[in-house]
């Protein structure tokens, strides 16, 4: 199904299992570009390296403007963003 989520960016926390993995791969089928975060840096990479190159792990430890600016991998701003808790 084309749900029109191709090249928009999301971010999907609690994405390295159970319903937030989910999420984050079922947007990437659907074209998104997602950025999964999880409680190590290590679980978020290995999760985002099982869904392709539109994925990227990361933990979140810098809540500044320059820090999101340093991880945020594609231009333009986030599409939406997901908490699976």
């Amino acid at each position: 199904m084309d749900l029109g989520l191709t090249d928009r960016t999301y971010l999907v926390t609690g994405a390295t299992r159970g319903l937030g993995f989910a999420t984050a791969r079922e947007l990437v089928a659907d074209g998104a570009n997602v950025v999964l975060t999880g409680r190590t840096e290590e679980s978020a990479a290995a999760a985002a390296a099982s869904l392709g190159e539109r994925a990227l792990g990361w933990r979140p430890t810098t809540p500044t403007r320059r820090g999101r600016a340093a991880w945020w991998p594609r231009p333009g701003n986030a599409s939406a963003a997901w908490t699976a808790c």
